[in-house]
């Protein structure tokens, strides 16, 4: 059984080429990816194959998003992005998002952030933290001119 098929019999999900794809295609990439750029991945890759059906791409990743298979990440460049969720996560916590100014690359930083830094008083629930920071990433830095 291939890592996909782990994580979508993980999450009780039926086991689809479609859905398969998606999930091969955002375990390869250490980057957040968009829509478009998913889309493009899996027309390349279906070439040869039967194509992709739209409505079925967009659920796909609809159905990931409820699964918790997948998270939205809003990185302030006006374009969604998805990012494979953790599943070693721990429950309560959340983390942070960088993205780089140079290669506009945005990513998920691996240490989560403790539910208690986020509390924000009086009787409110926190159900989604959307947190990213922006600069230079390591790769970009190491390719800047020393000053």
């Amino acid at each position: 059984m291939s890592i996909a098929e782990d994580i979508l019999q993980d999450h009780g999900i039926l086991s689809t080429d479609t859905r398969s794809k998606v999930i091969e295609y955002i375990l390869r990439k250490e980057t957040a990816c968009s829509l478009k750029e998913l889309q493009h991945a899996l027309a390349i890759t279906s070439r040869q194959e039967k194509p992709v059906n739209k409505t079925t791409f967009y659920r796909t990743i609809d159905l990931f998003e409820e699964n918790g298979i997948v998270h939205r990440v809003d990185d302030g460049t006006g374009i969604a992005k998805y990012a494979l969720s953790k599943h070693d996560s721990a429950e309560g916590k959340w983390h942070l998002h960088f993205r780089c100014e140079v290669c506009n690359r945005t990513f998920c930083l691996p240490d989560p952030i403790p539910n208690e830094l986020l509390s924000i008083g009086g009787n409110h629930h926190v159900k989604k933290v959307n947190m990213v920071l922006q600069g230079i990433c390591e790769k970009c830095c190491e390719n800047l001119p020393n000053e």
